[in-house]
Protein backbone atom coordinates (compact mmCIF):
# COMPACT_ATOMS: atom_id res chain seq x y z
CA UNK A 1 0.00 0.00 0.00
CA UNK A 2 1.19 3.50 -0.66
CA UNK A 3 2.24 5.45 2.44
CA UNK A 4 -0.60 7.98 2.02
CA UNK A 5 -3.19 5.16 2.15
CA UNK A 6 -1.51 3.68 5.23
CA UNK A 7 -1.56 7.07 6.97
CA UNK A 8 -5.24 7.53 6.12
CA UNK A 9 -6.11 4.04 7.37
CA UNK A 10 -4.18 4.63 10.57
CA UNK A 11 -5.90 7.99 11.09
CA UNK A 12 -9.30 6.32 10.76
CA UNK A 13 -8.56 3.30 12.93
CA UNK A 14 -7.26 5.21 15.95
CA UNK A 15 -10.58 6.92 16.79
CA UNK A 16 -12.47 3.69 16.10
CA UNK A 17 -10.17 1.74 18.42
CA UNK A 18 -10.54 4.36 21.17
CA UNK A 19 -14.31 4.29 20.84
CA UNK A 20 -14.39 0.51 21.11
CA UNK A 21 -12.12 0.55 24.16
CA UNK A 22 -14.44 2.96 25.98
CA UNK A 23 -17.66 1.30 24.88
CA UNK A 24 -19.06 -0.98 27.61
CA UNK A 25 -20.03 -4.35 26.18
CA UNK A 26 -22.43 -5.07 29.03
CA UNK A 27 -24.47 -2.72 31.18
CA UNK A 28 -22.97 -2.04 34.56
CA UNK A 29 -24.38 -4.08 37.43
CA UNK A 30 -25.60 -1.04 39.32
CA UNK A 31 -27.46 0.21 36.23
CA UNK A 32 -29.39 -3.05 35.98
CA UNK A 33 -30.09 -3.08 39.70
CA UNK A 34 -31.35 0.49 39.61
CA UNK A 35 -33.63 -0.23 36.65
CA UNK A 36 -35.08 -3.35 38.28
CA UNK A 37 -35.65 -1.55 41.58
CA UNK A 38 -37.35 1.32 39.76
CA UNK A 39 -39.61 -1.09 37.87
CA UNK A 40 -40.57 -2.90 41.08
CA UNK A 41 -41.31 0.38 42.86
CA UNK A 42 -43.43 1.62 39.94
CA UNK A 43 -45.37 -1.66 39.88
CA UNK A 44 -45.99 -1.47 43.64
CA UNK A 45 -47.21 2.13 43.32
CA UNK A 46 -49.54 1.15 40.48
CA UNK A 47 -50.98 -1.73 42.53
CA UNK A 48 -51.51 0.58 45.53
CA UNK A 49 -53.31 3.10 43.33
CA UNK A 50 -55.56 0.37 41.90
CA UNK A 51 -56.32 -0.87 45.44
CA UNK A 52 -57.27 2.65 46.52
CA UNK A 53 -59.58 3.11 43.51
CA UNK A 54 -61.14 -0.31 44.00
CA UNK A 55 -61.90 0.44 47.63
CA UNK A 56 -63.22 3.95 46.94
CA UNK A 57 -65.44 3.02 43.99
CA UNK A 58 -66.29 -0.51 45.23
CA UNK A 59 -65.04 -2.15 42.02
CA UNK A 60 -62.70 -5.05 41.26
CA UNK A 61 -58.95 -4.55 40.87
CA UNK A 62 -59.12 -5.04 37.07
CA UNK A 63 -61.92 -2.47 36.85
CA UNK A 64 -59.87 -0.09 39.00
CA UNK A 65 -56.95 -0.56 36.62
CA UNK A 66 -59.16 0.38 33.69
CA UNK A 67 -60.49 3.43 35.55
CA UNK A 68 -56.95 4.56 36.27
CA UNK A 69 -55.85 3.97 32.68
CA UNK A 70 -58.89 5.83 31.32
CA UNK A 71 -58.24 8.74 33.66
CA UNK A 72 -54.59 8.95 32.58
CA UNK A 73 -55.60 8.85 28.91
CA UNK A 74 -58.26 11.54 29.34
CA UNK A 75 -55.74 13.82 31.02
CA UNK A 76 -52.90 12.98 28.61
CA UNK A 77 -50.66 11.67 31.38
CA UNK A 78 -48.91 8.36 31.84
CA UNK A 79 -49.64 5.78 34.50
CA UNK A 80 -46.11 6.40 35.78
CA UNK A 81 -47.28 9.92 36.71
CA UNK A 82 -50.90 9.18 37.57
CA UNK A 83 -50.41 6.28 39.99
CA UNK A 84 -47.97 8.12 42.31
CA UNK A 85 -50.27 11.16 42.27
CA UNK A 86 -53.08 8.90 43.47
CA UNK A 87 -50.97 7.22 46.16
CA UNK A 88 -49.55 10.57 47.35
CA UNK A 89 -53.10 11.95 47.45
CA UNK A 90 -52.38 14.68 44.91
CA UNK A 91 -55.23 13.20 42.85
CA UNK A 92 -58.15 12.11 45.03
CA UNK A 93 -59.86 8.79 44.22
CA UNK A 94 -63.10 10.68 43.57
CA UNK A 95 -61.54 12.16 40.40
CA UNK A 96 -60.86 8.72 38.93
CA UNK A 97 -64.08 8.01 37.09
CA UNK A 98 -64.80 6.14 33.91
CA UNK A 99 -65.74 8.18 30.86
CA UNK A 100 -69.43 7.25 31.05
CA UNK A 101 -69.72 8.43 34.65
CA UNK A 102 -67.95 11.69 33.86
CA UNK A 103 -70.41 12.66 31.13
Amino acid sequence: MPQDDLDLAHARTDPAALSLMHWATEPRHDDITTRVQSAIAAKATLENAKDMIAAYHDVTIPQAGRLLTDHAARHCTSLVDTAPAMVNRTVPPSLILDASAAT
